[in-house]
């Protein structure tokens, strides 16, 4: 989905040697970015309150919404800062006072010492994710129902289910949305875009990662948070309460070693050199340096590559960050020039290798029954044109084609589906057929399939899935068969 309407509020533009970033750091970071083959959607920089550079790559565009996950909680923890300001809540409330009809047994000691500022910290009294612990259809009576295992505001553990109880609060007390209650004290007023929203759970905004946005609305949002609040003279924000959501207030180190080891705030991530993150899964980030004035904004889709959040930051700090003047820096033409050109033809990832095979025209069109197995592929035919192959697969509940680039990704709506991809495909030895599938739409998450082809008339088709694709089980399969004669 894309805006519909022109952005609001835009923020100025300038060019990056201005701010002293050259074009070559940024370079740098994109082939930093490319060799690790990253899957990018976006990026923004900003540095002294405007845009030095961005880039999208194709079908993203500016206009795109995104899904940001977990840089939702950020927006969660701004909303409850706005809470107390406006008198509702006191951060040392004792937050099961709001939810008695929640509760379906006496509540132990720790859950009714759990206060507000436990759960924006992260140090509530569960381990991880409540309804994960004991599944139970309503979140909230799972995150206050769940046995507790330790006191709370003791130690952080990651606990999307008391993101989103801070946002049900928000929309207790005030009697709207989570994304109203912002707008009407906050979002409007940046330009935040009017399409963005927030999927809900339940009944309830998902203030664990249902947000979509821009990644312009990203930037505008992270800035207003690098401010304390302020934009532009205005104070829209409680700026006590920012300083202290925006710095650390609990250690991660024993329970996030690694790049998230700098501890966090109130739904707010801290980094290296002395910054702080909204943090999404797979790649969505608003990467915040107080001390240079510095923004980076990215959205991507890391969720094949385990240590892809982690590639985005180094490259980030290892060259755009590492080369940062605090002066304007003379621009380098060549290298502005290239940067024009690279950002002008920015494209989605596709799978490298041949675009085509000696036993193309042998296997193309033949239909190959598989062994009995409970996945989608009952019945599998692969066929090619001049640029592009196809995928049919038969099972139970029909027939599907899915269509896939060979050099490039075709655009369609994933067959069976309401989902938005894009697929590209290639060989990677004459026998194997690799092909990706991107999800594009609201949903972050990919499928991979490989099909080999053996001398004895066999295919073994090996498929899995990524993230948040929404795909049944049956796609994740290992299943064999033979041309039927």
């Amino acid at each position: 989905m894309s805006l519909l309407s022109a952005e609001k509020f835009p923020l100025p533009v300038y060019p990056p040697n201005h701010m002293g970033v050259s074009s070559s750091s940024i370079l740098r970071f994109l082939d930093r970015l490319d060799a690790s083959n990253i899957c990018m959607h976006s990026y923004v920089l900003i540095r002294n309150h405007s845009i030095l550079s961005e880039g999208y790559w194709a079908p993203y565009t500016a206009e795109s919404l995104q899904r940001m996950y977990s840089v939702t909680k950020s927006f969660v923890g701004v909303a409850i800062g706005l809470l107390a300001q406006d008198g509702y809540i006191h951060l040392d409330d004792p937050l099961i006072g709001y939810f008695r009809d929640k509760m379906t047994k006496q509540p132990s000691r720790y859950m009714q010492e759990m206060t507000i500022r436990d759960a924006l910290m992260m140090c509530s009294v569960h381990t991880k994710t409540a309804s994960k612990i004991v599944p139970h259809p309503d979140i909230l009576k799972a995150f206050f129902n769940v046995t507790p295992s330790h006191k709370a505001g003791t130690v952080f553990n990651y606990d999307t289910s008391a993101s989103i109880t801070l946002a049900a609060l928000v929309e207790r007390l005030t009697g709207m949305s989570l994304m109203d209650y912002l707008r009407m004290k906050v979002l409007d007023k940046i330009g935040f875009s009017d399409e963005a929203y927030c999927k809900k759970t339940g009944e309830i905004s998902d203030g664990g990662g249902g947000l979509l946005c821009t990644s312009h609305d990203l930037a505008k949002f992270a800035l207003l948070c690098m401010q304390q609040g302020n934009w532009y003279g205005f104070q829209l924000l409680p700026k006590d309460y920012m300083k202290l959501a925006t710095t650390r207030r609990v250690s991660t180190d024993f329970a996030h070693p690694g790049f998230d080891a700098h501890g966090y705030g109130y739904q707010i991530w801290m980094t290296a050199h002395n910054g702080f993150a909204l943090y999404g899964m797979g790649g969505q980030l608003a990467i915040c340096v107080p001390d240079k004035s510095l923004i980076l904004v990215t959205t991507a889709d890391t969720l094949d590559n385990p240590g892809g959040l982690d590639i985005i930051f180094n490259a980030f700090w290892d060259t755009i960050y590492k080369e940062l003047d605090d002066e304007s820096v003379e621009e380098d033409p060549d290298a502005a020039d290239t940067l024009y050109e690279r950002i002008s033809g920015l494209k989605l990832r596709i799978v490298e290798g041949e675009t085509d095979s000696p036993i193309a025209r042998a296997i193309g069109g033949k239909c190959f029954t598989m062994d009995s197995n409970p996945s989608v592929f009952k019945n599998v035919t692969v066929g090619f044109g001049p640029d592009y192959g196809t995928i049919t697969f038969d099972n139970d509940e029909g027939s599907y084609e899915l269509r896939f680039g060979l050099g490039y990704n075709a655009r369609q709506i994933f067959p069976g589906t309401r989902m938005e991809a894009a697929a590209s495909g290639a060989w990677t030895d004459p026998e194997t057929l690799f092909v990706q599938t991107w999800f594009t739409g609201e949903n972050l998450g990919s499928l991979q399939i490989l099909l080999h082809f053996g001398g004895d008339g066999s295919l073994t088709v090996e498929s899995r899935t990524f993230g948040d694709s929404g795909l049944p089980s049956g796609f994740n399969a290992c299943v064999t068969g033979f041309i039927y004669e």
